[in-house]
């Protein structure tokens, strides 16, 4: 799509978007005439969402909603959003346009959630519309533990596991638990398709190793759908023909050079149901002008959101910096980390016995990071209980950074469920 096409594309959406109560009187009367009159528009916002949910943000009549998703709700109320048949094949497009490339032979096992939420329902559907056989088998509930997921990938010989990047980990961990060896014991298994959090490097690589297979991923959120995918070579990259995307500064009033990290803001080209208009995601990353061997010539990279920066000393540290330290070390499923007077805490959990950081390692990582370091491995299962993989227990997001006071209170030795 070119930029003439682009800004048609941006009309017809600001046209469409006057049918919804919150957004008919903050549109123009008459079309843009170009797209840079699109930043003098106002942001929408989560807080919008919650304010205005569950109709303020439908633009088309009920009649036509096929299906309803809210957020998890884990950082305030859920917001809602409102699919048509249209938006919903379209998500599912989005799926397969990466390169997870399912096929008729495929046996896909979904742990997604399938309450309310609304990735499991775009990979199931994305699946069977390349011909595989699809097991909804949803995150954690009393008839889908952790050993049943390990059991049923076994026996059914799945190919592809659609999860969590932290629920991939922890159904590696529950096989070894069995008696497995994730990398050997799961000859079927060819790749691990993640999305719901911010996919790392050195977690995509974590996880390729624990499980011997590649990793593709999707960047998305429920408001939005998917907004970038993987290609073949694992390398994200976003959807232009789909949405507008904003990179901006920390006052938010202008876009950030070409290179650098900046606060996303997407509008929603092609939805139907709750389209959005500069929507401000929360999220930080970077656009990258480079040819990829896939054939596209931008690529994203996802780095976190605000709160997840850990600010020590004049640097800021997002989660890619936090986990490619993590990397270096000899144990890095499970961590958590947070400032410490004059530097950085990271708190590790071993993976085998005998697993330690020496002193001169750490001295090598301050020398490389610039910055004072105090490493803590800790005991398996100090972080996680790897009893409740045995059980029903909670389910929750992962959570990684921790501020200097929850360091010292050790308050991540109870945050993290399962």
């Amino acid at each position: 799509m070119n930029q003439d096409e682009k800004l048609q594309a941006l009309n017809r959406l600001l046209l469409h978007c006057k049918n919804s109560p919150f957004y008919r009187d903050r549109i123009p009367e008459g079309p843009l005439a170009s797209l840079e009159e699109l930043k003098g528009l106002p942001f929408t916002t989560k807080e919008d969402l919650r304010k205005n949910s569950p109709y303020g943000f439908i633009c088309v009549p009920r009649k036509e909603l096929y299906q309803y998703h809210e957020s998890f709700g884990t950082t305030g109320d859920p917001v809602s959003v409102w699919l048509t048949r249209e938006d919903f094949v379209d998500l599912a497009h989005s799926v397969n346009s990466g390169g997870i490339n399912f096929t008729e032979d495929d046996v896909v096992l979904v742990r997604f959630p399938y309450a309310i939420s609304s990735v499991a329902h775009f990979v199931h559907a994305a699946a069977q519309m390349k011909g595989a056989c699809v097991i909804p088998a949803s995150s954690r509930t009393v008839v889908s533990p952790f050993t049943r997921i390990v059991n049923l990938l076994k026996k059914l010989d799945v190919t592809v596991l659609a999860s969590l990047p932290l629920q991939a980990v922890l159904i590696a961990e529950t096989a070894e638990m069995m008696g497995y060896r994730p990398d050997r014991d799961f000859p079927g298994l060819r790749a691990i398709y993640t999305a719901g959090e911010a996919l790392t490097p050195h977690r995509r690589k974590a996880l390729e190793d624990i499980w011997g297979v590649p990793v593709s991923d999707n960047y998305g959120m429920t408001e939005i759908g998917a907004a970038a995918v993987n290609c073949e070579y694992g390398i994200h990259h976003p959807l232009e023909d789909k949405f507008i995307f904003e990179l901006l500064d920390e006052e938010l009033k202008s876009e950030v050079k070409p290179g650098e990290t900046g606060y996303l803001v997407v509008t929603t080209l092609t939805r139907r149901g709750t389209p959005l208009i500069r929507y401000f995601t929360g999220d930080r990353a970077r656009l990258v002008m480079k040819d990829c061997p896939c054939g596209r010539k931008v690529s994203m990279e996802i780095r976190g959101r605000k709160q997840d920066i850990l600010k020590i000393g004049d640097r800021d540290f997002d989660l890619w910096d936090v986990g490619d330290l993590v990397s270096a070390l000899p144990c890095r499923r499970f961590w958590a980390a947070g400032p410490a007077p004059g530097g950085l805490r990271i708190v590790v959990e071993q993976e085998r016995p005998g697993d330690a950081v020496s002193p001169e390692l750490v001295k090598r990582l301050e020398a490389e990071y610039n910055v004072r370091l105090d490493i803590e491995v800790v005991p398996k299962g100090t972080l996680y209980d790897r009893s409740e993989l045995l059980s029903v227990g909670l389910v929750g997001k992962p959570r990684y950074i921790y501020t200097q006071r929850e360091m010292e209170g050790k308050d991540y030795l109870k945050s993290q469920k399962l």
